[in-house]
């Protein structure tokens, strides 16, 4: 069904003139930062609260298990009502539960049991803030600017990974967990007053007011089962995100037996990060220029061969410029195919949304947990060899479809 908001002429100016979407795109990227910040003591409390490293890990799983668990219905709900009036409620309670969690450590009254609590809050309104962003981002772009879209999403992204994974070390050390966390509480009240000034309509009305949940999630279902390069699109796109989940902790490990100090893997990390701007840079300039499936392929061989090279990084110098090309090359893949998002109608795109990312999360955790595992029983070399074929596999199914992905842009 084509709705109105399929018609609709949007903003064809360059992004960086585009009000609207800049406000989401700074907003959101104002509050990647602050989580980064918070995400380095939140892990570090726990364990001066505890001392178990088992109740660390489970309380950082509450955003992802609180994800997958609310993700679909959210996808309903973000279609049905005012989406941009979601999302600002979303990042307000997210906000306020992370105040709440540095007024407790102020007040030195937080006990493990609240700070879950407070997390599952954080967690449920962060799922309805994030694919509602997702899902808003083609209302403001027109399908032309797509891949522009997403490559300014991935520098972002890399840059809040380069500064706050530091700056939260830096502040937990110095002023203390307090302010990390109110740092994270005002990256989302500020994104939530980014949200109040967009001055276009984030959603489509009445498009599923009558229809029920199961009904919508239905509709949403079958549309996706009929979209062969969409599925496409998600399979691909779930094989490498298993291995970039693996990446951090393998990268790690690596160091870790190179003999490197926690400050120089945080440095191999913050110049990888830089890589990942500067590739995203990159892409987002030439994605338009060549056919997708000749690029697709170049790029995935490309990062295919890159990570094969880790079997030899005998020293920390070959070891940080491995990952700094492959973090170049990895936001590739979404930036070339951004403009697959384009096919999706309006009236749906919070339903298509919520599926593809909480099957990233899913993906994410099966990722790292195989990671951890080969690690551990397998040892590095042959860690790095199930990845790289999973990375084969990837472009072998890339290559094996030139058909679908050879489409024209629409």
């Amino acid at each position: 069904m084509q709705t109105k908001a399929d018609t609709l002429t949007k903003p064809t100016k360059p992004l960086w003139k585009n009000r609207n979407y800049m406000l989401l795109w700074g907003g959101q990227g104002i509050s990647w930062l602050g989580t980064e910040i918070s995400g380095i003591a939140m892990p570090l409390i726990i364990l001066t609260l505890t001392g178990s490293p088992a109740l660390a890990g489970a309380i950082g799983a509450m955003r992802g298990i609180t994800y997958v668990l609310l993700a679909i219905p959210a996808g309903y709900v973000l279609d049905r009502w005012n989406r941009r009036n979601i999302m600002i409620v979303g990042n307000l309670g997210s906000g306020l539960a992370m105040l709440s969690v540095s007024v407790g450590l102020l007040l030195k009254h937080l006990s493990v049991p609240t700070l879950f609590i407070l997390m599952g809050i954080e967690g449920g309104c962060f799922v309805f803030a994030n694919i509602g962003r997702f899902s808003a981002r083609r209302f403001l772009v027109s399908n032309e600017h797509l891949h522009s879209a997403a490559a300014q999403d991935s520098m972002i992204e890399h840059l809040a990974l380069m500064i706050g994974p530091s700056l939260g070390g830096f502040l937990y050390q110095t002023v203390g967990a307090v302010i990390s966390f109110l740092a994270d509480a005002m990256s989302y009240f500020i994104n939530a007053v980014a949200l109040l000034l967009i001055n276009s309509s984030l959603s489509v009305q009445h498009t599923v007011s009558e229809t029920s949940l199961i009904e919508g999630l239905k509709e949403g279902a079958f549309w996706l089962w009929r979209q062969k390069l969409f599925k496409l699109f998600l399979l691909l796109s779930y094989a490498r995100g298993i291995v970039t989940a693996a990446l951090s902790l393998l990268i790690i490990v690596l160091a870790k037996q190179l003999h490197a100090t926690a400050l120089t893997i945080g440095i191999i990390l913050a110049i990888s990060a830089g890589a990942g701007i500067v590739g995203s840079a990159f892409f987002g300039k030439i994605a338009r220029k060549y056919n997708r499936y000749s690029a697709l392929i170049v790029t995935g061989s490309a990062c295919t061969v890159v990570f094969f090279c880790y079997l030899f990084a005998t020293n920390l110098t070959i070891l940080t410029l491995i990952t700094a090309f492959l973090f170049a090359l990895l936001p590739s893949f979404y930036i070339i195919c951004g403009g697959i998002a384009g096919e999706i109608p309006h009236h749906i795109q919070g339903r298509i949304t919520s599926i593809a990312r909480s099957g990233d999360f899913l993906v994410y955790s099966f990722g790292l947990s195989l990671a951890g595992f080969t690690l551990q029983y397998a040892g590095n070399t042959w860690t790095i060899i199930i990845f790289f074929l999973l990375l084969a596999i990837f472009t072998g199914v890339t290559i094996a479809n030139k058909g679908l992905l050879s489409e024209s842009y629409k």
